[in-house]
């Protein structure tokens, strides 16, 4: 470790560490927000990235017009630290969460995507009870078949339930496009059907009298083509500020965008052909890989040829059978996980880094905050 009074350095960290290459992060933000900027879109982050304010408020002041979170928890985090516009991108179920809201909305603009007449009228009843106005964007199934309604004629139906509710205000609509990571062509083909959706939903939300203040699309795959949806003027990508390797898989960013990287340490190398490093299952991300037979848990920097081919726990596996390098017990590893979300869920902080030299620790202060 670093001496009192010295500088403290990546090789100073105990391992397994996650690093943030702050002038990659910078470049991430900036980019994106050029394009929302170009492209006439607000900027809404979501924040289930990193759950760290102080990145949020980096959002903010790179021009996001407010930050998305999907847990009542993580905008108490958010709120506490001074964030006063925030959406909500996750169905509010049930009385107490419903009471929850509300009492967030004393304190902030708060909207809420749903896609029940159920959530609504809970939030309405709260809403109501505490005198507050909560926003509301009708969440359509644009095709990943996870939340949303897919009929025009049951969201215009619920939409006008919506806006006839006390307290709770119609804004539009959000979707989440989740199956369009995927490759550039692929995705310009899935495009057509959900922008073919999004044109009769709007049509027929015109046609009752229903004005569509928002539309609220995301994610990182999609956010640098936004501008070729129909009708959005709101994007939520989250992923943008780190990118991963499967953003790098569908074509979205570069291994050298990739901000975030897990430090390890090789503990063994006893068994032929493999090596084991101490970043596991309780470490890195087990999502899967989006090429291939995506069976690999991460990249690493120092050696493409060989694989993180199993976690368990504690253990990273890798598969070194392939690699010309000479691997010995003790060295650092450097591994982009596949995923960053589900990362840095699993980390109490997070290490900003110029070069080797470490410039800031964020606590992730949403961390578990899954209520």
């Amino acid at each position: 470790m670093a001496r009192a009074g010295e500088p403290l350095l990546v090789s100073d960290l105990e391992t397994p560490a996650v690093v943030v290459d702050l002038d990659v992060m910078e470049r991430n933000l900036s980019r994106m927000a050029e394009y929302c900027r170009s492209q006439d879109l607000s900027l809404r982050p979501h924040t289930k990235s990193h759950k760290i304010p102080d990145l949020a408020k980096r959002q903010l002041s790179h021009g996001a017009r407010g930050i998305t979170v999907a847990k009542i928890g993580e905008a108490e985090v958010m709120l506490d630290s001074g964030i006063t516009d925030i959406l909500l991108a996750y169905p509010i179920i049930g009385k107490g969460k419903a009471e929850k809201l509300a009492g967030l909305a004393t304190r902030a603009n708060i909207t809420v995507a749903l896609d029940s007449l159920e959530a609504a009228q809970a939030i309405s009843n709260e809403a109501s009870a505490k005198n507050v106005r909560i926003s509301v964007l009708l969440e359509l199934d644009v095709g990943f078949k996870r939340c949303g309604i897919a009929d025009e004629d049951e969201a215009v139906t619920l939409a006008q339930k919506i806006a006839g509710l006390t307290n709770v205000d119609f804004k539009g609509l959000m979707f989440y496009p989740g199956h369009l990571q995927a490759s550039a062509d692929e995705r310009a083909q899935l495009r057509v059907a959900v922008n073919d959706l999004l044109s009769r939903v709007l049509g027929k939300l015109e046609g009752a009298g229903l004005p569509v203040q928002t539309v609220s699309g995301g994610s990182t795959p999609t956010a640098s083509e936004s501008h070729l949806f129909v009708g959005v003027n709101e994007i939520r990508p989250g992923m943008y500020i780190f990118n991963d390797r499967n953003m790098v898989a569908v074509g979205v960013a570069e291994v050298e965008d990739c901000a975030l990287s897990v430090i390890t340490t090789v503990v063994s190398k006893s068994v032929s052909g493999r090596a084991i490093v101490d970043a596991g299952s309780k470490t890195l991300s087990s999502d899967r890989y989006q090429l291939g037979d995506g069976l690999t848990f991460g990249l690493i920097k120092e050696d493409r040829e060989a694989e993180v081919e199993r976690l368990t726990e504690e253990h990273g596996h890798l598969n070194i059978s392939q690699s010309s390098r000479q691997y010995r017990v003790g060295e650092r590893l450097t591994i982009v996980p596949n995923h960053v979300c589900s990362t840095v869920n699993m980390h109490d902080k997070l290490y900003g880094v110029i070069g080797e030299r470490v410039e800031t620790i964020w606590e992730v202060a949403g961390r578990g905050k899954v209520q």
